[in-house]
């Protein structure tokens, strides 16, 4: 545990109290000073007081130097002066909390070389950013009044709970930090309502949005459309279709069927549920088999929940066994075989994960439309671009919340792909993705084992989760103790009422050697004094509860740091956001 000596309990309470007295008396001194010379030198008088100040003093009370309606005049003047002054530099730093004296025991000005926006810059000229984009904005230091950047080579996460500065101070800052092509899931549209149109001068921006989160009406019509099943044959654009062997075969990935599997069934899993170890793995199983059928076949993707219904159907055996899926097609045949308690088990559960395609509203969005000429999304070709994209999605059963990650999935895997590709291994303009409300609308099923080097590639995620306990929903206990780990930032916002968690993060800030002197009075020997050293937490479990308009900071290699977050009215790009905001409100009365 880091401990900290305390600095402040040095002097005693006499030396204090000398050293007040001393400043008073200098300020007394240099008032007295500079208001005669001042009136002096304002009326013209041609007797100039005395240069010293200790003669001065001694003019002053002999009579040999009066003090003059003009000095009165001077000292009030300077009196208000030093009150708007201290005033204005008091007003600087804003109204302090209970939490800002334990700034002084945490990270020093070197610990915090790298988050500094010098320090980021200098990371972002060597990856070819422009300078002016250093990075994600954290806030500010408490202490130092330095505003904190995580660099492009830093993974975030933030955790805090509701009504804490999320969207508002992370969110929507990071969204327009980003130098190249961003992505943003959220359950608001005030996020995209905020950073869209200062995101269309980078290029397109693809709104995924089919419970209508940021539209007027969810019914309306979607604008363009994306294939799931593209994942797992990749389209090739002069073909107009699927990429096919030199024998015409659909070239579909057996691997990417089940990663694409798996990850719907995970996030269409209703939270809380438990797992079967036989029915739940067989299900996924068999989601994996169909989707690799209708991938191979061309198929629209609800094709694959009708197979779903009926085991007895012939076309997805059909389909795997003539594009020389052998071994595929014979696990399926053996599913569709099994004693009927076990196959309706099976297929049943497989129906419950693939409930979203019997929604016709949300099959709008990944099915083709009647017209051709509606345009289709491809992740390869976003990750070669500045676009953005926000997958939106409402919380609770019955969500688009299962295609939110297909998507994201979708999308990072093609990032990853582009980046191994790239120079270096990494992208040439880092990626920004924010997934807020994460574990809510977007359960990436691997993000815990792949956070660890996407920074590495030029894939900068800030994932914003409520709590530790709604990380271990999603990514279990282990899981989440990958994901927090891996990430090179760690931020915590304050209001998660979370004993474990909270004496955890308070043993991570470290103790302080708390100083303190007593004095006694009487007794033969005459006064006493005694002096003792106690270690207490810099921040207690119940000063992290409480924590309110700050947050602390845990990166990589260096001591907690208390920042103050920057709402992004507060910020650099508040002109734009309110532009951005007035355009969106205007079009929503229109509409």
């Amino acid at each position: 545990m880091p401990r900290r000596s305390d600095r402040s309990g040095g002097p005693s309470d006499e030396v204090l109290a000398v050293a007040a007295l001393g400043g008073l008396a200098f300020v007394a001194v240099a008032g007295l000073w500079v208001s005669l010379h001042l009136s002096a030198a304002l009326t013209g008088s041609p007797d100039a007081p005395a240069a010293n100040p200790a003669g001065l003093i001694a003019d002053v009370v002999a009579g040999r130097t009066s003090w003059t309606t003009g000095a009165t005049v001077s000292a009030v003047a300077l009196g208000v002066l030093a009150f708007l002054v201290v005033l204005f530099f008091a007003g600087r730093g804003g109204p302090r909390t209970d939490a800002d004296p334990a700034a002084r025991h945490m990270a020093s000005r070197r610990h915090l070389r790298e988050l500094t926006q010098a320090g980021a810059a200098r990371t972002a000229k060597r990856l070819g950013v422009d300078e002016k984009r250093p990075g994600l904005p954290l806030g500010t230091s408490v202490r130092f009044k330095t505003a904190l950047y995580s660099g492009w080579e830093y993974m975030v996460v933030v955790l805090a709970g509701p009504r804490t500065m999320k969207t508002t101070a992370y969110a929507i800052p990071a969204a327009m930090s980003a130098p190249g092509a961003l992505l943003v899931t959220s359950n608001k549209r005030d996020l995209v309502e905020a950073t869209r149109r200062s995101r269309e001068a980078f290029g397109r921006v693809w709104v995924f949005d089919p419970q209508g989160v940021a539209r007027s009406s969810p019914d309306a019509e979607p604008t363009w459309w994306w294939n799931p099943l593209t994942y797992i044959a990749p389209h090739d654009r002069t073909l107009g279709c699927a990429a096919r062997d030199p024998y015409g075969k659909v070239l579909a990935d057996p691997a990417k069927a089940e990663k694409l599997a798996a990850q719907l069934a995970m996030a269409s899993k209703p939270e809380g549920s438990k797992s079967d170890a036989y029915f739940d793995p067989e299900a996924e199983n068999l989601i994996g088999l169909l989707l690799l059928a209708a991938a191979a076949g061309e198929v629209p993707i609800t094709t694959v929940y009708e197979w779903a219904t009926d085991p007895t159907r012939p076309d997805p055996m059909r389909l795997l066994e003539e594009h020389g899926y052998v071994q595929q097609e014979q696990s399926l045949r053996a599913l569709s075989l099994l004693a009927d308690k076990q196959r309706d088990g099976v297929y049943g559960t497989a129906r419950a994960r693939l409930g979203f395609l019997r929604n016709q509203r949300y099959c709008q969005w990944i099915t083709a439309p009647a017209d051709p000429w509606t345009p289709q999304f491809h992740p390869a070709e976003f990750a070669g671009s500045t676009d953005t994209l926000y997958p939106l999605s409402k919380e609770g059963q019955g969500s688009a919340g299962p295609l939110v990650a297909a998507l994201t999935m979708a999308v990072i895997d093609a990032l990853e792909e582009r980046a191994t590709d790239s120079p270096g291994g990494r992208l040439p303009v880092p990626f920004v993705g924010v997934l807020d409300e994460a574990a809510n609308i977007c359960r990436f099923r691997d993000l815990d084992s792949l956070y660890s080097h996407f920074g590495s590639r030029g894939i900068v995620l800030m994932t914003i989760l409520q709590n530790w306990a709604q990380g271990e929903v999603v990514w279990g206990e282990k899981g989440m103790e990958k994901l927090w780990s891996a990430a090179n930032v760690r931020v915590y916002g304050g209001g998660v009422d979370d004993d474990r968690f909270l004496g955890r993060l308070s043993k991570l800030v470290g103790t302080y050697e708390h100083q303190t002197r007593s004095r006694t009075s009487g007794g033969r020997g005459g006064p006493s004094r005694t002096h003792s050293v106690q270690e207490q937490p810099i921040l207690s479990p119940a000063d992290l509860r409480e924590l309110n308009g700050r947050a602390v900071v845990f990166a990589s290699g260096a001591p907690a740091v208390l920042i103050k977050p920057q709402p992004w009215f507060a910020g650099p790009h508040a002109a734009a956001i309110n532009a951005n905001l007035a355009v969106s409100a205007a079009d929503r009365s229109v509409r």
